[in-house]
Protein backbone atom coordinates (compact mmCIF):
# COMPACT_ATOMS: atom_id res chain seq x y z
CA UNK A 1 0.00 0.00 0.00
CA UNK A 2 1.18 4.06 -0.85
CA UNK A 3 0.92 6.61 0.70
CA UNK A 4 0.80 10.19 -0.29
CA UNK A 5 1.81 12.38 2.84
CA UNK A 6 1.31 16.43 1.87
CA UNK A 7 2.68 18.65 4.34
CA UNK A 8 1.98 22.16 4.15
CA UNK A 9 3.24 24.70 7.21
CA UNK A 10 0.54 27.13 7.99
CA UNK A 11 -1.84 24.52 9.94
CA UNK A 12 1.28 22.67 11.82
CA UNK A 13 1.31 23.10 15.47
CA UNK A 14 2.88 26.66 17.14
CA UNK A 15 2.71 28.73 13.66
CA UNK A 16 0.89 31.79 14.00
CA UNK A 17 2.73 34.14 11.69
CA UNK A 18 5.18 35.17 8.92
CA UNK A 19 8.41 34.83 10.58
CA UNK A 20 7.76 30.86 11.09
CA UNK A 21 6.94 30.26 7.34
CA UNK A 22 9.28 32.25 5.21
CA UNK A 23 12.97 31.37 4.41
CA UNK A 24 15.43 34.46 6.15
CA UNK A 25 12.76 35.17 9.02
CA UNK A 26 14.08 34.74 12.34
CA UNK A 27 11.60 31.99 13.64
CA UNK A 28 11.79 29.72 10.13
CA UNK A 29 14.41 27.19 10.69
CA UNK A 30 13.16 26.30 14.52
CA UNK A 31 9.43 25.76 12.26
CA UNK A 32 10.96 23.91 9.55
CA UNK A 33 12.08 21.52 12.10
CA UNK A 34 8.73 21.50 14.18
CA UNK A 35 6.81 20.71 10.17
CA UNK A 36 9.62 17.88 9.88
CA UNK A 37 8.75 16.18 12.93
CA UNK A 38 5.04 16.32 12.21
CA UNK A 39 5.86 14.89 8.86
CA UNK A 40 7.43 12.34 10.80
CA UNK A 41 4.84 11.56 12.96
CA UNK A 42 2.60 11.33 10.23
CA UNK A 43 4.97 8.63 8.63
CA UNK A 44 5.42 6.31 11.44
CA UNK A 45 1.58 6.27 11.58
CA UNK A 46 1.62 5.33 7.89
CA UNK A 47 4.02 2.71 8.00
CA UNK A 48 1.75 1.26 11.76
CA UNK A 49 -0.85 1.11 10.08
CA UNK A 50 0.19 -1.66 7.12
CA UNK A 51 1.68 0.94 4.28
CA UNK A 52 5.07 -0.14 2.89
CA UNK A 53 5.54 2.75 0.87
CA UNK A 54 5.21 6.15 1.65
CA UNK A 55 6.09 9.65 -0.56
CA UNK A 56 6.16 12.52 1.29
CA UNK A 57 5.32 15.63 -0.91
CA UNK A 58 6.43 19.00 0.36
CA UNK A 59 3.71 21.79 -0.58
CA UNK A 60 4.34 24.47 1.42
CA UNK A 61 5.93 28.17 -0.37
CA UNK A 62 9.09 27.44 -2.96
CA UNK A 63 8.09 23.83 -1.54
CA UNK A 64 11.87 23.39 -0.40
CA UNK A 65 11.46 23.07 3.62
CA UNK A 66 11.22 19.93 4.93
CA UNK A 67 14.75 18.48 6.22
CA UNK A 68 15.99 15.48 4.28
CA UNK A 69 18.16 14.83 6.83
CA UNK A 70 15.95 14.59 9.29
CA UNK A 71 12.38 12.58 7.83
CA UNK A 72 11.90 9.13 8.62
CA UNK A 73 14.64 7.15 6.28
CA UNK A 74 11.84 5.22 5.02
CA UNK A 75 9.95 7.88 2.88
CA UNK A 76 10.77 9.44 -0.29
CA UNK A 77 10.65 12.96 -0.49
CA UNK A 78 9.47 15.31 -3.34
CA UNK A 79 10.86 18.61 -2.99
CA UNK A 80 10.73 21.26 -5.39
CA UNK A 81 7.84 23.79 -6.46
CA UNK A 82 7.19 23.03 -10.53
CA UNK A 83 5.40 20.47 -10.29
CA UNK A 84 1.88 19.87 -12.32
CA UNK A 85 -0.53 18.80 -9.37
CA UNK A 86 1.34 21.29 -7.23
CA UNK A 87 0.78 20.25 -3.20
CA UNK A 88 -0.91 16.53 -4.09
CA UNK A 89 2.38 15.55 -7.09
CA UNK A 90 3.17 11.75 -6.22
CA UNK A 91 -0.23 10.79 -5.64
CA UNK A 92 -1.17 9.46 -9.04
CA UNK A 93 0.13 6.28 -8.12
CA UNK A 94 -0.95 6.46 -4.64
CA UNK A 95 -4.05 3.89 -2.47
CA UNK A 96 -4.89 7.29 0.01
CA UNK A 97 -3.44 10.41 1.32
CA UNK A 98 -2.68 12.41 4.24
CA UNK A 99 -2.99 15.92 5.08
CA UNK A 100 -0.62 17.47 6.97
CA UNK A 101 -0.49 21.12 8.36
CA UNK A 102 -3.48 22.62 6.34
CA UNK A 103 -5.12 25.34 7.08
CA UNK A 104 -8.67 26.96 6.86
CA UNK A 105 -9.59 28.62 3.36
CA UNK A 106 -9.77 32.54 2.56
CA UNK A 107 -12.11 34.53 4.91
CA UNK A 108 -12.45 32.01 7.88
CA UNK A 109 -12.90 33.61 10.86
CA UNK A 110 -10.17 32.71 13.43
CA UNK A 111 -8.49 30.32 10.53
CA UNK A 112 -4.95 30.73 11.52
CA UNK A 113 -3.01 32.38 8.09
CA UNK A 114 -6.62 31.71 6.35
CA UNK A 115 -5.70 31.60 2.75
CA UNK A 116 -6.47 29.59 -0.86
CA UNK A 117 -3.71 28.62 -2.93
CA UNK A 118 -1.70 32.64 -2.35
CA UNK A 119 -2.16 35.01 0.43
CA UNK A 120 -0.99 37.40 -1.33
CA UNK A 121 -2.60 36.91 -4.93
CA UNK A 122 -6.02 35.71 -4.10
CA UNK A 123 -8.80 36.75 -2.09
CA UNK A 124 -11.07 34.40 -2.87
CA UNK A 125 -10.57 30.94 -5.05
CA UNK A 126 -14.24 29.05 -5.81
CA UNK A 127 -14.41 25.34 -7.76
CA UNK A 128 -17.76 25.28 -9.65
CA UNK A 129 -18.88 28.33 -7.37
CA UNK A 130 -18.23 27.16 -3.97
CA UNK A 131 -15.23 29.02 -2.24
CA UNK A 132 -13.12 26.07 -1.57
CA UNK A 133 -9.64 25.56 1.01
CA UNK A 134 -6.46 23.35 -0.74
CA UNK A 135 -7.31 20.84 1.03
CA UNK A 136 -10.77 20.50 -1.23
CA UNK A 137 -9.03 21.49 -4.35
CA UNK A 138 -6.35 19.21 -3.73
CA UNK A 139 -8.86 16.61 -2.77
CA UNK A 140 -10.59 16.70 -6.25
CA UNK A 141 -7.21 16.34 -7.90
CA UNK A 142 -6.46 13.02 -6.13
CA UNK A 143 -10.27 11.97 -7.04
CA UNK A 144 -9.03 12.21 -10.39
CA UNK A 145 -6.72 9.18 -10.10
CA UNK A 146 -9.19 7.61 -7.54
CA UNK A 147 -7.18 8.46 -4.22
CA UNK A 148 -9.33 8.71 -1.30
CA UNK A 149 -7.94 11.19 1.50
CA UNK A 150 -7.97 9.79 4.61
CA UNK A 151 -6.61 12.49 7.03
CA UNK A 152 -6.02 16.23 7.48
CA UNK A 153 -4.38 17.82 10.23
CA UNK A 154 -4.87 21.90 11.05
CA UNK A 155 -6.68 23.84 13.20
CA UNK A 156 -9.84 23.79 14.60
CA UNK A 157 -11.11 25.51 11.51
CA UNK A 158 -9.89 23.24 8.48
CA UNK A 159 -11.29 20.37 10.59
CA UNK A 160 -14.80 22.12 10.93
CA UNK A 161 -14.36 22.57 6.63
CA UNK A 162 -12.90 19.26 6.28
CA UNK A 163 -15.92 17.39 7.86
CA UNK A 164 -18.71 19.23 6.30
CA UNK A 165 -16.83 19.04 2.79
CA UNK A 166 -14.91 16.08 2.88
CA UNK A 167 -17.00 13.57 5.14
CA UNK A 168 -15.00 10.08 6.07
CA UNK A 169 -12.41 12.15 6.17
CA UNK A 170 -10.50 11.90 9.75
CA UNK A 171 -9.28 15.12 11.28
CA UNK A 172 -6.67 16.15 13.45
CA UNK A 173 -6.59 19.04 15.41
CA UNK A 174 -3.27 20.18 16.68
CA UNK A 175 -4.44 24.05 17.60
CA UNK A 176 -7.55 26.37 18.01
CA UNK A 177 -7.42 29.72 15.99
CA UNK A 178 -7.98 32.80 17.70
CA UNK A 179 -7.78 35.01 15.05
CA UNK A 180 -5.70 35.39 11.63
CA UNK A 181 -2.51 35.37 13.75
CA UNK A 182 -2.74 33.89 16.76
CA UNK A 183 -3.58 30.37 18.08
CA UNK A 184 -3.75 28.09 21.26
CA UNK A 185 -1.34 25.02 20.34
CA UNK A 186 -1.73 21.98 22.39
CA UNK A 187 1.69 20.32 23.52
CA UNK A 188 3.79 18.99 20.95
CA UNK A 189 4.20 15.69 22.14
CA UNK A 190 0.42 15.29 22.02
CA UNK A 191 0.28 16.90 18.51
CA UNK A 192 2.66 13.73 17.31
CA UNK A 193 1.16 11.32 19.17
CA UNK A 194 -2.18 12.03 17.50
CA UNK A 195 -0.96 12.68 14.35
CA UNK A 196 0.95 9.67 14.87
CA UNK A 197 -1.83 7.24 15.84
CA UNK A 198 -4.73 9.08 13.44
CA UNK A 199 -2.59 8.17 10.59
CA UNK A 200 -2.37 4.75 11.79
CA UNK A 201 -6.14 4.38 11.66
CA UNK A 202 -7.28 6.27 8.54
CA UNK A 203 -4.43 4.02 6.62
CA UNK A 204 -5.52 0.53 8.86
CA UNK A 205 -9.19 0.90 8.11
CA UNK A 206 -11.41 -0.27 5.11
CA UNK A 207 -10.43 2.46 1.89
CA UNK A 208 -13.32 4.67 1.00
CA UNK A 209 -15.26 5.18 -2.28
CA UNK A 210 -13.83 7.79 -4.48
CA UNK A 211 -15.71 9.99 -6.73
CA UNK A 212 -14.11 11.74 -9.37
CA UNK A 213 -14.87 15.39 -9.52
CA UNK A 214 -17.57 15.46 -12.31
CA UNK A 215 -16.42 17.78 -15.43
CA UNK A 216 -16.41 20.06 -16.87
CA UNK A 217 -14.40 21.90 -13.67
CA UNK A 218 -14.42 25.80 -13.55
CA UNK A 219 -12.50 27.50 -11.24
CA UNK A 220 -12.34 31.36 -10.65
CA UNK A 221 -10.14 33.50 -8.64
CA UNK A 222 -10.96 36.35 -7.12
CA UNK A 223 -7.43 38.51 -7.12
CA UNK A 224 -6.13 41.10 -4.42
CA UNK A 225 -5.43 43.60 -7.43
CA UNK A 226 -7.24 44.08 -10.59
CA UNK A 227 -3.45 44.17 -12.24
CA UNK A 228 -3.34 40.19 -11.17
CA UNK A 229 -6.53 39.76 -13.34
CA UNK A 230 -5.39 41.98 -16.34
CA UNK A 231 -2.35 40.44 -16.42
CA UNK A 232 -3.60 36.88 -16.52
CA UNK A 233 -5.97 37.27 -18.87
CA UNK A 234 -3.55 37.33 -21.52
CA UNK A 235 -4.09 34.35 -21.89
CA UNK A 236 -6.81 33.35 -24.38
CA UNK A 237 -8.46 30.67 -21.90
CA UNK A 238 -8.98 33.24 -19.42
CA UNK A 239 -12.46 34.99 -18.72
CA UNK A 240 -12.45 38.25 -17.32
CA UNK A 241 -15.43 38.56 -14.95
CA UNK A 242 -14.83 41.88 -13.41
CA UNK A 243 -11.54 44.35 -12.13
CA UNK A 244 -10.43 41.44 -10.23
CA UNK A 245 -12.02 38.51 -11.16
CA UNK A 246 -11.17 35.33 -13.54
CA UNK A 247 -12.70 32.28 -14.56
CA UNK A 248 -11.07 29.39 -16.42
CA UNK A 249 -12.60 25.76 -17.43
CA UNK A 250 -11.27 22.24 -17.84
CA UNK A 251 -12.77 19.30 -19.07
CA UNK A 252 -11.70 17.56 -15.81
CA UNK A 253 -10.57 19.41 -12.80
CA UNK A 254 -6.64 18.65 -13.52
CA UNK A 255 -7.06 20.53 -17.04
CA UNK A 256 -8.62 23.17 -14.92
CA UNK A 257 -6.22 23.59 -12.41
CA UNK A 258 -3.41 23.48 -14.93
CA UNK A 259 -5.10 26.36 -16.42
CA UNK A 260 -6.19 28.55 -13.44
CA UNK A 261 -2.55 27.71 -11.50
CA UNK A 262 -1.11 29.08 -15.27
CA UNK A 263 -3.22 32.12 -14.88
CA UNK A 264 -2.23 32.62 -11.53
CA UNK A 265 1.77 32.04 -12.40
CA UNK A 266 1.12 34.67 -15.41
CA UNK A 267 -0.78 37.37 -13.24
CA UNK A 268 1.82 37.12 -10.29
CA UNK A 269 4.42 38.13 -12.42
CA UNK A 270 2.49 41.74 -12.09
CA UNK A 271 4.51 42.01 -8.56
CA UNK A 272 7.59 42.21 -10.72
Amino acid sequence: MRILISVDMEGIAGVTGRAEIVPGHSDYERFRRLMTAEANAAIQGAFDGGADSVVVNDSHGGMRNLLYEELDDRAELISGHNKVLTMVEGGQDADGALFIGYHARAGSARGVMDHTISSLQVHNWFMNGVAVSEAEINAALLSQFGVPVLLVSGDDQIAAQVRDRLPGTRTVIVKYGLDHRSARSLPRTTVWNMIREASAQAVRAPRPEVHPQAGPVTFRLEFTRSFYAEIAALMPVVKRIDGRTIEVQGADVVEAWRWASSALRLGSTGDN
